[in-house]
């Protein structure tokens, strides 16, 4: 069981990154910058922050920024989280108006997950061991729902596989918990 069901987790994360992407829901989002800014800014101006979550992390030039808020032309710091220049060991520079400002690519998979992967608050992780089992349910979930909307009516057969398939590996896995393979 352990090959296939490598095999059908692999699949289903293909698909559904290929489906999200394609289909238009994750991004991979990129601007620019509106404003020079210094080595210690705290506003990010940017021209859209459209398709970029929040919170998240942009990358400029080499620089990584994390950064908890968006508003609708700017990265910036709440009351409680400030925005991280120079973050994952990258060094904090200044930047020249125009400079293009996109999304990082762990971000698109943080989206397509439903679940910020980076957390950038809550420097203890309390609130992140909870959110973590949450998470993990709505991956499950998830996995039973492969979408294949991008692929047409003319291959809708794949949904109907796949549910056959998820349906014949939920048995699988509870006739093995119930112990339905004995050897006497």
């Amino acid at each position: 069981m352990g090959k296939g069901f490598m095999f059908f987790l692999f699949s289903w994360l293909v698909v559904t990154i290929a489906a999200s992407v394609m289909g238009g829901s994750v991004s991979i989002a990129s601007t620019t910058l509106t404003g020079d800014i210094e080595a210690g800014a705290i506003t990010i101006p940017v021209r859209s922050t459209a398709n970029f979550p929040a919170p998240g992390t942009i990358v400029i030039d080499e620089e990584r920024i994390s950064y908890p808020k968006t508003d609708g032309t700017s990265f910036m710091q709440t009351v409680g989280q400030p925005v991280v220049r120079g973050a994952e060991n990258t060094e904090a520079v200044s930047h020249t108006s125009g400079a293009v400002v996109r999304q990082v690519e762990g971000s698109m998979m943080n989206t397509t997950v439903a679940y910020n992967i980076a957390v950038i608050a809550d420097a203890s992780g309390l609130w992140a061991a909870l959110n973590i089992g949450l998470a993990l349910m709505r991956i499950l979930g998830s996995f039973l729902i492969l979408p294949t909307k991008f692929l047409g009516t003319d291959l809708a057969i794949l949904g109907i596989f796949w549910w056959v398939c998820a349906a014949g590996m939920i048995f699988s896995v509870g006739l093995a918990l119930a112990g339905g393979r004995r050897v006497a």
